[in-house]
Order: C-alpha cells, then structure tokens, then sequence
C-alpha cells in the first residue's frame, strides 16, 4: 500500500479551552497527534496560533517529537491574531457600509470565535501591523512552515453587498496610481448593478455569468474583479515574501476555484507566491468558504434583492454557472449540502486554471464532525471524497481541526491508498 501526502490542521482557540490546565492540554493534543500520525499517517500538522504565550512552540515540539512537520496557520484579513481590527479598516462597499452586507449574510457570523470581518488588503498602516505580528510568531514558534488563511475579500456569506468593494481612500489612491481612472466611476457601476437586479431581477446576470464564466464581467465590473486580484496578490506577496526569507514554506489557504474569483483570488498569479495551495472544497459545511453556505447565500440574496424572483430559476441559473446538481430549494442545500462529483470537478478546473505553473495541490477534504457548522462527515462521506481526489492534487489536508476528527475517520484516511497521478502537481 502507498500512502499519499495527508495533513491536518488544529485550533485552540483563545477560550475554548482555558478551563483547561496548560499541561493537560499538551498531553491531550499529544495524544491525538500520535493517533493521528498511527492511524492516517498525517506527515503535517497546520497550528492555528494559540493565545497562551508560548504555547504553539510548545505544540510544535509535540509534533516533531512524533516526526509529524509542524506548520503556522495563519489568518491573514480576518482574525488575524494579536492584531487590533479597527472599522475603518474593513471592506467598504460601493453604499459605504463596513464589514458586511445584508442580502444573504449567513447568521452565524457573531456565533463563533472568529469574527469574518475582513480588512481592506489596500490599508497599509493595518496590513503593516499584521505583518509585524505574523514576523513575530514565525521567530517565536519554531515552525517548518506556513499555511496563509482568509487571503481574500469578503464571500457571499457576508451579504451580497459586501462583494462590490473595496471602496475606501486607501483603494481610490491606489487605483487612480495603477489605472490613472477614478474608482468612483466603478461605484456608480456596483451601484447601478445593484439598482438592475432590484428592479429586472436576477435572470440576465445569471445568463451572462454561465456565458462568460466571470462574475465580474457579467456585473459590467470586470475592471473591479482585475483590481480586486491585483490588490490582493499585493498582499499575499508581502507575508509569502518574508516566510521565504526565513526559509519556510508557504502555503495558501483558498477559496474552492468556481467561487474564488468572487473573493479576489486569482489561482494563477497566487501560484507563484507559495509552494503549496490548499482548494476548500468543502461540499457539507455551514459556515464561512464551505460551498453549501457561500452558494446558498447567492441564491438567498438574488431572492432578497428582486422579491418576485422564482426560487427555481435561481436554482437553474446557479446550476448552470456552476455545473453542479442542486437540491430543489436553497434550505435542502444547507441541510444536505452537494451532491457526489464536485470536489472531482473543482479539481479538474484548477488543473486548467494552473497549467504551467510549479508547486503542490493538496485537497483539502472534510473529515470533522462539528455540530455549529452543520458538519457530520461520516465515514462513508469521507471514503466517498477521497474517491473524488485526482490530479492536479498530490494529497489532502483533513479539514479542518484535528481534535473534531473522530478515530472512525483517521482510519479511512489511513486506509486511503495512493492513487496513479497523470502528472506533477499544478503541471510543473
């Protein structure tokens, strides 16, 4: 039997676990590292910084002890750790609202830890401060690498409105600096798209976005879509930049490929700033960059804007832009979540979206059971996912902490077997 590359990601967040005694907490998550590595033969494990000083280090060691490379996970827009996030730094829509929007916005966004507000990539005073934390953990933590999380602008599940942005100072310098054009123009157009699907409803755009496959194009704001990419490769050059420096791999948490032109990443340009790119392809998950939850959104949000919209030719359209099977109503989606044959078709789209260049795919794959987001990844649904991953993918990350993965799972991970790839990851 061969095994395939296969990481895992932890979080011990800032309070989940503070009643908790500091060595109990290590001989636990020790523990699950060692079953984890005997059972699914993890060779990583991705660590999200924890708030006790010197802590993470400490689980880095746990990891080594066990031969399993210690990485830093990362968040880089949102939740950054450590990191004050002022208001006026956030995402401002074309209307001038901060954060988020309404239309759509998924109402567990208070619910959690992490906020999902996202700053604006084009503020340098705040983007600096994140970097001045993320310098400081990678020289305090020890690790062998980092994974980049939250590379991106705000998704559907923070309110359609929250899309058409940024339109903050910061964003008009830059653009007039880049383009020699007003970013105002590109408001008025975000405005005047807002004001269609109102008053025409949702049918034109969908039709537009299934020919020319861009959301962008299809909103009349493809100069935005460009301009949103740039701003965001910009950034992710910076922290990939001074990882590098240190000699640590890079790798790029991102948005399942069909959605992450909506959020600013651009998978080819991001291709050339890591080593390693890790897709969502989340197909049960509810919650933030979990397909069931960011598609769900759109559908509700068409709906909101153009009241009179029928449900079902929402449902088609979306159908068509994406090319998957969806439930009947938006509801079934987020109680079920996607049908068989997503995760293989998002993969064959990155294996066009990446020919020619280097580096490493690994899928990341659910493999927790979290009630909050709505997750029960069985063990016949992680055997089913598995089946999916192919080419241009080399291995998978199990999704997406490591202490919610039941044993049942770590052994199918384990039991998983390599299977023949058609060539190199991302085609090199």
């Amino acid at each position: 039997m061969g095994y395939p590359w296969i990481a895992t990601q932890m979080v011990i967040g800032s309070d989940a676990r503070s009643s908790v005694p500091r060595e109990e907490l290590v001989l636990s998550v020790s523990r699950a590292v060692v079953r984890a590595k005997e059972m699914a033969h993890i060779e990583s494990l991705i660590l999200w910084p924890a708030a006790e000083p010197g802590l993470t280090r400490e689980l880095a060691a746990v990891c080594r002890a066990t031969g399993v490379t210690p990485l830093l996970w990362f968040p880089v827009l949102s939740d950054s750790p450590g990191v004050p996030q002022p208001e006026e730094t956030l995402v401002r829509s074309f209307g001038g609202t901060r954060g988020h929007g309404s239309s759509g916005a998924w109402e567990g966004l208070a619910g959690g830890e992490e906020r999902f507000l996202f700053s604006c990539p084009n503020n340098v005073g705040y983007l600096d401060s994140v970097l001045r934390a993320f310098a400081k953990l990678l020289d305090e933590t020890d690790m062998d690498g980092v994974m980049l999380d939250k590379i991106r602008f705000p998704g559907p599940s923070n309110g359609f409105e929250s899309l058409l942005g940024c339109f903050c100072s910061a964003c008009s310098t830059r653009f007039e600096r880049e383009t020699g054009g007003l970013l105002d123009t590109l408001r008025q157009k975000a405005r005047s798209f807002i004001q269609e699907l109102r008053s025409s409803g949702p049918a034109r755009f969908l039709s537009a976005w299934k020919e020319t496959g861009s959301f962008w194009e299809a909103a009349g704001l493809e100069e935005l879509g460009r301009f949103r990419e740039r701003s965001i490769l910009a950034a992710v050059q910076r922290f990939s930049e001074l990882a590098h420096e240190r000699r640590l791999e890079v790798g790029l948490d991102l948005f399942s490929p069909s959605l992450a032109p909506v959020v600013g990443q651009d998978y080819q340009g991001l291709s050339r700033l890591c080593d390693w790119m890790k897709p969502m392809l989340y197909c049960r998950a509810v919650g933030p960059a979990g397909l069931p939850l960011e598609i769900s959104s759109l559908w509700k949000a068409l709906q909101v804007l153009h009241p009179p919209a029928d449900p079902a030719l929402i449902r088609a359209g979306l159908k068509e832009v994406f090319g998957w099977s969806l439930p009947d109503t938006e509801a079934e989606l987020l109680a079920h979540g996607l049908r068989p044959g997503v995760i293989s078709s998002e993969l064959a789209r990155i294996a066009d979206l990446l020919q020619g260049a280097s580096g490493r795919v690994y899928a990341g794959i659910e493999a927790v059971r979290i009630p909050f987001f709505g997750i029960d990844t069985t063990p016949e649904i992680l055997r089913a996912s598995l089946s999916e991953v192919r080419a241009p993918a080399t291995g998978v990350i199990a999704s997406w902490a490591l202490l919610h993965i039941p044993e049942d799972n770590l052994r199918v991970l384990g039991e998983w077997e390599a299977q023949p790839k058609t060539g190199p990851a991302m085609h090199a």
